[in-house]
């Protein structure tokens, strides 16, 4: 039309903004006349891009798609065609670059199944480019608030997406695969991100709850390899702790003739008097007495009472309890015994303790018997390794009547067994049986093996003298 910009229209070509020409006549436009070109749609083209994300996960082109995956959906955007020519190129610069979408932008949740899925955008001021397997959606508000960046695993195709972006304000973060997690810069990124999940923890007071419960098993740990390692060579240790010089010259000097009829000691409780002739059966060579043996179970008992975390729970019957209780005359009398062990008078029940043992003198020579209770065992010990087990016997039936007795209950010990000691030490001459045993129940109170030989039993003599005349087991 003459007087008018005559509108050329835009050939076929790929780019829409390609050929287009405007002829001019060469006389000048009247003011105000002006004729646009009618608007055409360009071609459609696929455009990967970010697209609102509705209550279920999805956006509405999403689920259409899914649908019907073989109809594609496009957009009018004409940076679309652009896009799609440069796919490839796209991609490679997504994976090595970190480039950002404005803060108005939402985050895409895709399926693994879904990864095909096109997106449709009518934004035409895309500043980034698509994004591949999204691994967890972020709480716009709480990155915002918080400021922290977010580094994700991807659950679902086993990779590692690191945000390695700066700007804490932004809520769409291109997220790119490391191949190389064992690198330090995903190592590091890692760290950061349990850090910065840590401190979300202590803000919520999940964090005090936490570091107790690890402090609780940190103090279980500690205690168990306390238990387990330090305290048994402690004890082992204090078992043979040595005897001073001027402690000898005492015990040698309390076993002199001028001393035999002299009390040297008295203990009230059990109203024991140990006079030095008394003492003298602690002399190397010598047989033990029933005062000396009573007495040094006393004192173990003691022992025990001063530090019950160290030692057995325990009771030490004394020389003249099994001759009470199987009397060679009458056989076995329970009743004989039914009053030495009243709660009364012990504070205690049998059935409470760990160990309980009881001295066997069998016409010269004595013996031990243990009823653990611990273990679910009648023990005997001999350190000439004879066996006795009627004595056992007995001891079962006891035990039976006094739970049944003090306790009001039938126990049942037909899982228990008997065992006849055998890795035990034994003495090598016809004196120290006495010693033996008071070692075995010393031993077995501490909760340790039977760690000691026949020669270390001078040192034993020398060592419960003094410990008698000081009224005080070690």
């Amino acid at each position: 039309m003459d007087g008018m910009n005559t509108y050329v229209k835009p050939s076929t070509g790929l780019n829409p903004f390609e050929d287009s020409t405007f002829s001019h006549s060469s006389r000048a436009m009247a003011p105000g006349n002006y004729r646009y070109p009618e608007p055409k749609s360009p071609l459609r083209r696929q455009v990967h891009a970010p697209s609102r994300i509705l209550k279920n996960g999805l956006s509405p082109t999403t689920r259409q798609i899914g649908r019907d995956r073989s109809t594609p959906q496009v957009s009018g955007n004409a940076f679309g065609a652009f896009l799609t020519c440069n796919y490839d190129i796209l991609k490679q610069s997504t994976l090595d670059l970190s480039l950002r979408y404005r803060t108005d932008k939402e985050v895409i949740d895709v399926d693994d199944e879904l990864r095909d899925v096109e997106m449709i955008s009518d934004d035409t001021s895309m500043e980034g480019e698509f994004v591949e397997n999204v691994a967890m959606e972020v709480d716009e508000e709480e990155e915002k608030e918080n400021g922290l960046s977010s580094e994700v695993f991807n659950l679902k195709n086993g990779r590692l997406m690191v945000d390695d972006g700066s700007q804490a304000n932004s809520s769409l973060v291109l997220k790119r695969p490391v191949n190389d997690v064992s690198s330090f810069e995903a190592y590091r990124k890692i760290i950061d991100s349990a850090e910065n999940r840590i401190s979300k923890l202590k803000d919520k007071g999940f964090g005090g709850f936490v570091i107790q419960r690890c402090r609780a098993l940190l103090r279980s740990l500690i205690s168990f390899f306390k238990q387990d390692e330090e305290p048994v060579e402690d004890v082992q240790r204090e078992a043979f702790l040595p005897v001073s010089r001027e402690e000898e010259i005492a015990v040698k000097r309390s076993f002199s003739a001028n001393n035999n009829v002299n009390i040297l000691v008295t203990h009230e409780d059990s109203n024991i008097d140990i006079t030095g002739k008394i003492l003298s059966c602690l002399e190397p060579g010598e047989w033990l007495n029933d005062e000396v043996i009573n007495l040094y179970l006393v004192l173990l008992k003691e022992r025990e009472a001063r530090e019950p975390k160290k030692f057995l729970k325990c009771h030490f019957f004394n020389t003249f309890f099994f001759t009470k209780l199987v009397n060679t005359g009458t056989g076995y009398n329970y009743s004989a015994v039914r009053r030495w062990t009243s709660v009364k008078r012990l504070g205690y029940r049998l059935i409470d303790c760990d160990k309980i043992f009881i001295p066997i003198h069998m016409n010269i020579h004595w013996t031990l018997a243990v009823i653990n209770i611990k273990d679910q065992k009648f023990q005997y010990l001999d350190s000439f390794k004879g066996r006795e087990p009627q004595i056992l016997d007995a001891l079962a039936r006891y035990f039976v009547d006094e739970v049944r007795d003090k306790s009001e209950l039938d126990i049942d010990l037909s899982r228990w067994s008997q065992e006849f000691v055998q890795d035990l030490p034994m003495q090598k001459n016809g004196f120290d049986c006495g010693m033996f045993m008071l070692k075995y129940i010393d031993f077995y109170s501490r909760g340790l093996d039977l760690c000691f030989t026949q020669e270390q039993m001078p040192y034993f003599r020398v060592r419960t003298a003094k410990e008698i005349l000081q009224l005080k087991a070690e």
